[in-house]
C-alpha cells in the first residue's frame, strides 16, 4: 500500500470520527441546553391525606416541564405497593392537561375511596407513569394516605 493510500484513509478515519462525535453530540445535548421535554416532580413518594370513608375524593400530584418541548405525561397503572395494606384505595386517574407546555405545570389527578370497615388504616399505591421526556420515559411514583376514622 502506498504512503498516499494510507494518509487517505486516516484522513478518512478522521472524518469518519468528527462526524460520528458531532452527530453524537447533536443527539445527546453534547452540554448545551436540552431541546427534548423534561418531566420535574418534586418527590418520589407523595402524602395525599386523610381519605373519608366511603366518599370519592380527588388528589393531586403537580409536575413541571422544565425543557424546550411540549411534555406528554400518561399514568399507566396504579397497583398497591409491596408494603401495602390493603391497595384499595384508588378509583381512577388522569393527567391534567394531557400536553403541557414548555414552563409550564401539570398535575397527576388521583380519584381516591376508602371503603367502609378500613378505618385509620394507612395505604400506600404506586404509579407507574410514561412520558416523552428522553431522560425518563417512564417512572414509578409512591401515594400514600390514611383511610380516615
Amino acid at each position: 500500500m502506498s504512503a498516499l493510500s494510507r494518509s487517505g484513509l486516516r484522513f478518512l478515519a478522521v472524518i469518519a470520527f468528527v462526524a460520528a462525535a458531532g452527530l453524537f453530540a447533536a443527539c445527546s445535548g453534547g452540554g448545551g441546553p436540552s431541546t427534548a421535554p423534561g418531566l420535574v416532580l418534586d418527590a418520589a413518594a407523595f402524602d395525599l391525606g386523610e381519605i373519608p370513608t366511603d366518599q370519592t375524593v380527588e388528589r393531586t400530584v403537580p409536575f413541571a416541564n422544565d425543557g424546550r418541548e411540549p411534555l406528554k405525561v400518561s399514568i399507566v397503572k396504579v397497583r398497591p405497593a409491596p408494603n401495602a395494606a390493603c391497595g384499595c384505595g384508588v378509583e381512577g386517574s388522569e393527567v391534567r392537561p394531557e400536553v403541557v407546555d414548555p414552563g409550564q405545570r401539570g398535575e397527576l389527578v388521583f380519584k381516591l375511596r376508602a371503603p367502609e370497615g378500613m378505618p385509620n388504616m394507612q395505604d400506600v399505591m404506586l404509579a407507574e407513569l410514561a412520558s416523552n421526556d428522553p431522560d425518563q420515559p417512564s417512572l414509578t411514583i409512591s401515594l400514600v394516605f390514611q383511610m380516615a376514622p
